[in-house]
């Protein structure tokens, strides 16, 4: 009877250590863990497949023989219980470099008896991340300028969820400042020391959106990089994505963005292997989604998805309160930014900007302050009657009449002559997106046909 008894304990073990090691082999991440000797007790197959040894090879060999800094990362584990950083591996070929994330592992005296460490290939995705100039967020909701009493609402509200897991999706027209607020919601949450990844769903043609969301392995398509290329949900890892003309989305990629967000797992063009991500999406339109679901453009159930968290941007018009505050504003930065002497401008012309109508909101706004700037000729306006309507005695080609459209129309011209008719060039200058661009030029052209 205790023979039996013995029997099924040994096989309750047996199944336990079995089930362990399923768990442990199906995490992406490499795992190890050792004793404060550095002797190697546990070890899944992604990690062996990283070093490149043999399950019995790996073990053999001390922590302090696999990776340089084992002595800081005990220390960091005897003071604070943890260890971040990125580290250099001894491979059976080479060296890589590692992130290498360990953790204290206590025995039931509340004595600290063992380390566990997760190592995460990061030479080809953290390197080529750093590469990007924007991958950190740089707006902050002290630079949102406003005193519009709903505006002031939409900033706390904005506040209140930065640090919730969920979706957000921000609506507003053109210029309204919806990657502003993303940064912000960023910075203000606790991601906000990890990546902040932007994607313009618009700007980017239909058959290159799919790479660029989730990357691809080498040899995936012709023309493929060698080593493949990482995608945004995976640079974003650990912090925030920002989908911007999310409505622009093909029909086929809006499906494999609803199984992000419901599973939280994404796989490269070309790889069956399957990546666990942390990642916050923040979506963003000028679109009215709900009609582009009447179309058929876009999918009802990721409409819902995205809009865990709504957040709608009043454009300029429903708070001209704000406009003098952001002229302001704009004439100090931008003159620092361009060395130009701040102009003061007169109160009739305020009064003007006030009553326009704004269509390109606060980007419009704030270009128009670096075209003033520019061409210093807003100081001799006069003969303001019709209020949309000014003299402009100063403009260098001569004494000519404009409205405020017509000054904005100039000043798109005349960046996209400067540029010899490059596009990305201009948006970039203008600080608008390439479809508005490409938007306003054909405005422009029907307006003078």
């Amino acid at each position: 009877m205790e023979g039996i008894i013995i029997k099924k304990y040994n096989d309750k073990l047996g199944l336990s250590k079995i089930y362990t090691e399923e768990i442990i082999n199906s995490i992406s991440e490499g795992i190890m863990a050792t004793d404060l000797n550095g002797n190697v007790k546990i070890v899944n197959k992604v990690i062996l497949d990283m070093f490149g040894y043999t399950k019995e090879a790996f073990q053999a060999k001390k922590a302090y023989e696999l990776f340089e800094g084992w002595e800081d990362v005990i220390k960091s584990i005897k003071d604070n219980n943890s260890y971040s950083g990125d580290v250099l591996v001894h491979s059976k070929k080479n060296v890589l470099e590692y992130n290498l994330n360990a953790y204290s592992i206590y025995d039931s005296g509340t004595n600290l008896s063992s380390i566990v460490y997760l190592f995460k290939e990061i030479k080809r995705t953290r390197k080529q991340a750093d590469k990007i100039a924007k991958r950190q967020a740089i707006y902050t909701f002290d630079k949102i300028i406003g005193q519009n009493k709903e505006f002031v609402r939409i900033i706390e509200l904005a506040k209140k969820i930065s640090n919730s897991r969920s979706t957000i999706l921000i609506t507003g027209e053109s210029g309204t400042g919806k990657e502003v607020f993303a940064q912000s919601i960023h910075n203000h949450s606790n991601r906000q020391k990890e990546p902040f990844i932007a994607l313009n769903c618009g700007a980017i043609p239909n058959n290159l959106i799919e790479s660029e969301l989730f990357g691809y392995e080498e040899g995936a398509f012709t023309g493929a990089k060698r080593y493949g290329h990482p995608g945004k949900f995976e640079l974003a890892d650990g912090g925030t994505i920002f989908l911007d003309e999310i409505g622009a989305m093909p029909l086929n990629l809006q499906t494999r963005l609803l199984r992000v967000i419901e599973e939280g797992i994404v796989s490269k063009i070309g790889s069956t292997k399957e990546m666990v991500i942390d990642v916050r999406i923040i979506a963003a339109t000028n679109m009215d989604l709900s009609d582009e679901i009447k179309r058929g453009n876009f999918r009802e159930d990721l409409y819902y998805r995205l809009n865990v968290l709504p957040l709608r941007l009043l454009p300029l018009r429903e708070r001209r309160e704000d406009i003098p505050l952001l002229l302001e504003y704009f004439m100090n930065r931008i003159s620092k930014r361009i060395n130009k002497k701040p102009i003061k401008l007169p109160k009739e012309y305020i009064e003007t900007l006030i009553e326009y109508n704004w269509p390109g909101n606060i980007r419009e706004l704030e270009n128009l302050i670096e075209l003033i700037l520019n061409t210093e000729s807003i100081h001799n306006i006069n003969n303001i009657s019709d209020k949309k309507v000014y003299r402009e005695n100063s403009i260098i080609n001569g004494e000519r009449d404009f409205n405020l459209e017509n000054l904005i129309n100039n000043h798109i011209i005349t960046t996209l002559d400067y540029f010899q008719g490059n596009i990305t060039n201009t948006a970039k200058a203008l600080g608008i997106g390439r479809n508005t661009l490409y938007r306003r030029l054909e405005k422009i052209r029907s307006k003078d046909n």
